[in-house]
């Protein structure tokens, strides 16, 4: 059986993954999942990614790479190339649409991408800022069940109130101005769900927060 890992949010960086992977001398049958803020696909030319694509197919060793998206993605080019809720974007990289279930030989794992941007007035629509990247009722729709791992890159409104002295890391952030859309979806699907773990991205912190919920940035957490 291959080793599961997850990680944070890389913003188009794959340096540390590529450590990692030599680090730990990783290989075909192992994946590395990242929760969000992948930036792959940023420039519309796609000239980063596809120099990225061809890096890390170079370095990663066989590992397979699946991501969702947060809230700094070019979601025109997500759009224009899922098929299916996912993104086939090289032999060992996957994008995971929302909403996608997987049953994997550690357990059922469902993919949740989605962020809302809270510095989003200071940035430029199609170029810095997309609106898809609001997680919506329809995303969310029709999600039950028992999941042994949740990913997001945000995490459910209450989990966040609850965390807020660990969570709110922006110190040019007023947070009684921050808009919480996302995160009130995913408390919603929260409430409709039964889950073992949830991990999640987006704060740019490393923590552990209880026995079900944990924060990632840059660390890397073995999934077993």
């Amino acid at each position: 059986m291959g080793r599961w890992f997850v990680t944070g949010d890389c913003h188009g960086s794959f340096d540390r993954i590529w450590r990692f992977i030599k680090k730990f001398d990783l290989g075909e049958g192992d994946t590395i999942i990242v929760c969000g803020d992948m930036g792959l696909y940023w420039n519309k030319d796609m000239r980063d990614a596809n120099y990225n694509i061809r890096q890390y197919e170079e370095n990663c060793n066989g590992v397979r790479l699946w991501w969702i998206d947060g809230n700094h993605e070019n979601f025109d080019i997500i759009n224009k190339l899922k098929e299916n809720d996912m993104i086939e974007c090289s032999p060992h990289i996957t994008y995971m649409g929302r909403g996608v279930c997987m049953d994997t030989e550690i357990g059922t794992m469902l993919f949740m991408g989605g962020a809302d941007s809270v510095d989003k007035m200071l940035r430029t629509e199609h170029l810095s800022w997309w609106k898809d990247e609001t997680i919506t009722e329809d995303d969310i729709a029709g999600i039950r069940g028992h999941y042994n791992y949740v990913f997001s890159h945000a995490c459910p409104l209450g989990i966040f109130n609850q965390n807020k002295v660990f969570l709110c890391t922006l110190n040019n952030i007023n947070e009684n101005n921050a808009i919480h859309i996302s995160e009130n979806s995913l408390e919603i699907l929260r409430n409709n769900i039964e889950y073992d773990h949830w991990y999640f991205g987006h704060y740019h912190v490393n923590k552990k927060l209880d026995d079900k919920h944990m924060c990632l940035y840059e660390d890397f957490v073995e999934l077993i």
